[in-house]
């Protein structure tokens, strides 16, 4: 199945999704960071103790909602009362209504780490209504951090160089290999940041 690359991901791109799951029968789902190294298996790190987690841990499956509307990503984490939920056709998962792809993944390997587990899932089925728009932060970090630059003559210098360092740091993390990253480095050549 190739339904990770079907829908656009690229290899070692983190992109952000919500994870929705059952906990006691009650739908939960949470924004997480998740990535494919080979177009088959979708990875994730989470940290431990929370409920998402425990959700997946337990179930040991759950559905990834493609949505490219941010309030949904604000609801799941601060208004969780305003999300609608439909039940998955092949896993013991819900997914959010209306969102225009949904991917039914089974649970294939835990590595227990420091603070996170990092999960490893199979997806089984896709269901795709909509466009599909992922969500990458390196885009808009990108964006940010060209316009931060245009105002080093009128801010405190260590500080915008900070931040643009930091957006760097995440942009190379998310979206490796990247026009986004290469933009990044042309930038702090133009600017002779180290």
């Amino acid at each position: 199945m190739e339904t990770l690359k079907q829908i656009g991901m690229n290899r070692g791109w983190i992109y952000e999704v919500i994870i929705s799951t059952y906990r006691d029968k009650s739908p939960h789902s949470a924004p997480i960071g998740v990535w494919t190294n080979d177009f088959v298996t979708l990875h994730m790190e989470i940290y431990k103790n929370t409920r998402t987690i425990i959700n997946i841990m337990t179930l040991r499956e759950f559905t990834v909602n493609l949505m490219s509307d941010i309030m949904i990503f604000y609801e799941a984490l601060f208004d969780k009362a305003k999300i609608t939920y439909e039940k998955s056709r092949n896993v013991n998962a819900p997914f959010i209504k209306g969102s225009p792809a949904v991917i039914e993944f089974k649970l294939k390997e835990v590595k227990d780490k420091e603070k996170t587990f990092h999960l490893t899932a199979t997806p089984i089925h896709a269901q795709i209504s909509g466009s599909i728009s992922l969500i990458n932060r390196a885009e808009a970090l990108t964006l940010e951090s060209l316009i931060l630059a245009t105002k080093l003559p009128y801010l405190p210098q260590r500080q915008i160089k900070e931040t643009l360092q930091e957006n760097y740091r995440v942009i190379m993390k998310v979206a490796p290999g990247s026009q986004y990253e290469k933009i990044l480095r042309m930038l702090f050549e133009y600017l002779q940041i180290p």
